[in-house]
């Protein structure tokens, strides 16, 4: 039986948040045993709770040469309780959580599996693992992201183990189910309220169809995870271009099914992406989906089959492609259905989990 932990710099729930969830909750019981490590308590910690899963609230301050004694102090705490619970594969979330526990895991014997869900420069990387114990292997998300960051990741440190691993959905968990009828077309942009995921552009679009189509309802998914406070920006957007009455700001949301249900068209607008779970998660649940063809989200989504893309930075041609939808309700359909199947086919949960179990036993 193996312990692994699960290391998150924050314990609201975003994308990375949620593929944690899909494993910790997912994995072989008879092979391995999860445990969460957060900084705080959260919505992520409270999910852990629910579950039966042990976690544990660990500081994770970047270390430093300035502040020798804080950073041999979290190494210490972290050494110790590594040791005490066994845990013998940590499962970081992100690079800078990576960072914060290179030592104490180094010191414990630990191994370290590095999970990258968005693009990083070349110096970031040099910054995070220069002078610091490199992690045993790499993970990503997508082929692009791998192709990206793994490249960079080979001029930074010697003969890295890369791996990618697409994210995954519980396409029996994420059914569509029936809706009442309405005349209205609710469209949802499902995303935590960082700048380049698109929210501005989402908006401009918005703007765009409204004087053609009054029958349209914009649903805005999701919270300022990073505690950058986006929304009040974005709400001022919404007024001064004339829309409050037609946006609902849903905020941070532990389970978006139910509004991902209500939605008939998804858009993605992000600037920059690796393999967003929301569009795996709004493929499984047969919706008509515009996106940025950005990064991996083409692995995903193929185009004018399971979904209409297009290039970032430029709500018009957003509008251009949600207003083929709005017209053509048969394209709406037949988007979703492909979509439905496709995600089925090639990112479904078995397959997600049966890869990070073969991964955790070579580590």
């Amino acid at each position: 039986m193996k312990k692994i932990g699960f290391v998150h710099s924050v314990a609201k729930i975003g994308g990375a948040e949620r593929v944690s969830q899909m494993l910790m909750d997912g994995l072989d019981p008879k092979r391995f045993t999860p445990f969460l490590f957060c900084p705080t308590e959260g919505d992520l910690t409270q999910w852990a709770k629910s579950k039966g899963i042990d976690y544990q609230i660990l500081p994770m301050q970047q270390p430093s040469a300035k502040h020798p004694f804080a950073t041999l102090s979290q190494v210490l705490i972290w050494r110790k309780f590594l040791t005490k619970q066994n845990i013998q594969i940590l499962h970081t979330a992100d690079p800078y959580c990576t960072r914060a526990i290179l030592i104490a895991a180094k010191l414990s014997g630990v191994k370290v599996l590095c999970h990258f869900h968005f693009p990083f420069s070349e110096s970031q990387l040099a910054w995070l693992f220069n002078r610091l114990p490199t992690p045993t292997a790499f993970v990503f998300c997508s082929q692009d992201l791998s192709d990206d960051v793994g490249g960079k990741l080979k001029r930074v440190l010697a003969n890295p183990d890369l791996h990618t691993i697409h994210n995954g959905v519980d396409t029996e968990k994420y059914q569509p189910k029936a809706k009442p009828s309405s005349p209205d077309i609710h469209i949802g942009i499902i995303a935590n309220l960082q700048e380049r995921k698109g929210h501005l552009d989402f908006i401009n679009m918005a703007s765009i169809l409204m004087p053609e189509h009054d029958n349209l309802i914009f649903h805005v998914i999701g919270g300022d995870i990073l505690e950058q406070p986006r929304q009040p920006l974005l709400e001022a957007k919404v007024k001064a271009l004339g829309l409050s009455e037609k946006f609902v700001f849903h905020g941070q949301v532990p389970d978006v099914l139910n509004e991902l249900n209500a939605l008939d068209i998804v858009v993605c607008a992000s600037h920059e992406e690796a393999f967003p779970i929301a569009i795996l998660e709004a493929m499984a649940m047969q919706k008509a989906i515009v996106s940025t063809n950005v990064n991996g989200i083409p692995e995903a989504l193929e185009q004018e089959l399971s979904g209409l893309m297009v290039a970032p930075h430029a709500p018009q041609a957003l509008a251009t492609q949600v207003k083929r939808l709005i017209l053509d309700e048969g394209l709406r359909q037949k988007l979703a259905e492909n979509a439905k199947k496709r995600v089925s086919d090639n990112f479904g949960l078995t397959v997600f989990l049966s890869k990070f179990e073969d991964l955790y036993e070579r580590i």
